[in-house]
């Protein structure tokens, strides 16, 4: 009898050039544009993915929220949903949640929403938002807590505080189905935020023991709540048919950052004040040049790239024994990425996916000795 995963498994729908190699001056070849978007929504339903991820970033070619919409016109209703991001400063909660239930109402059970308070001062000022550490978190605390009223109680709905009000508010017709709230931070105000409003508590991929610490410190505010949490993880793969390919792939990836672009992105880092952030960056100190932050997870993508900085690596048995490692510890929502994103969503169904979904996990543990314990 075969068990498959429970778990959700994503993909990242790059909004931005996409090619082969990450920290080069020169732009990527690949050009996000809609016939683009819409072959890599097909291919990740293809390949077996549930939803893909649009992050917001002022970087980006695309403005996210007006790209999934685009997005969700062009595919087809069977296709996977799409995870939008937000920054709480970018919109009023009142008018963001009606554009939701919108989206949902046109295009039933595809979307979802990553709420993103954001790390760095300096991206978030491209936005005009000046707001500090503490300030931002209070206004995501408020945007999530109105999302969630505007959806759910009847109209009209009111709301005062010093950072948003609004008066006889009328959502009609209410989300034809639930829209769940995504969201991450590692700091104690930003978990405390997600054990009160959150869906699915997002973590970026760490060492298994620092996801360990994160993972008993949301158990006890889930106790205290008693709101039952769904946990994420975020991260980066590389898969191959063999280990040694997998690794030759990824330092493929980074074989082309430029000195320059490096030490511009390394002098960025002293404008960061995300704690999750922050601990990307602290875990890549004193790596050794193989980059291996423990067995199967390699963090040579945060020599080029902010947020997620890691990527499990391995053959296909390899890269699933790490993720039922994650799903052991209570993980169960995954949402991965790889470059470029197309032909890598392709590989990791082909490859890994028919592992996760397709197979026992009792005959499934026969490959756990791949991927060593963490004392």
């Amino acid at each position: 009898m075969t068990n498959p995963s429970q778990s959700e498994f994503l993909w990242f729908l790059q909004l931005s050039r996409d090619g082969e190699f990450i920290g080069t001056k020169e732009k990527p070849p690949r050009k996000p544009t809609l016939a683009y978007l819409q072959s890599l929504i097909s291919t990740a339903g293809e390949a077996g993915f549930e939803a893909l991820l649009t992050a917001t970033n002022y970087h980006s070619e695309h403005e996210n929220y007006t790209a999934a919409v685009a997005a969700l016109a062009r595919s087809a209703p069977t296709d996977p949903a799409l995870l939008i991001a937000v920054r709480p400063g970018m919109f009023h909660p009142a008018m963001y949640a009606k554009m939701l239930a919108t989206l949902q109402n046109l295009f039933p059970g595809r979307v979802r929403v990553n709420i993103v308070t954001g790390s760095s001062p300096a991206e978030n000022a491209m936005y005009g938002d000046r707001e500090d550490h503490g300030r931002r978190y209070e206004r995501t605390r408020e945007f999530m807590q109105i999302l969630r009223q505007l959806w759910t109680a009847p109209p009209p709905q009111s709301f005062s505080s010093d950072l948003y009000s609004f008066e006889n508010a009328v959502l009609d017709p209410a989300p034809v189905q639930p829209i769940p709230l995504y969201f991450g931070g590692a700091s104690p105000v930003a978990q405390g935020i997600a054990a009160d409003l959150a869906d699915v508590y997002l973590m970026w991929g760490e060492r298994e023991d620092m996801l360990a610490e994160r993972l008993a410190q949301m158990r006890a505010l889930e106790a205290q709540t008693g709101r039952p949490l769904r946990y994420g993880l975020r991260t980066h793969v590389i898969v191959r048919e063999t280990e040694a390919e997998a690794r030759e792939a990824a330092e493929r990836l980074i074989s082309r950052v430029d000195p320059d672009v490096r030490a511009a992105f390394v002098a960025s880092h002293a404008l960061v004040d995300g704690v999750g952030q922050k601990r990307q960056i602290d875990m890549m100190k004193g790596l050794d040049t193989d980059l291996m932050v423990e067995p199967g997870l390699w963090a040579g993508v945060g020599m080029a790239r902010s947020g997620v900085g890691v990527a499990i690596v391995g053959d296909p048995q390899q890269v699933a024994a790490k993720i039922r490692r994650y799903e052991d510890m209570g993980f169960s929502s995954f949402i991965f990425s790889g470059y470029p994103h197309l032909e890598e969503a392709r590989r990791f169904g082909e490859l890994v996916m028919p592992l996760l979904k397709g197979t026992a996990r009792e005959e499934r543990a026969i490959h756990t000795d791949k991927v060593a314990p963490v004392a």
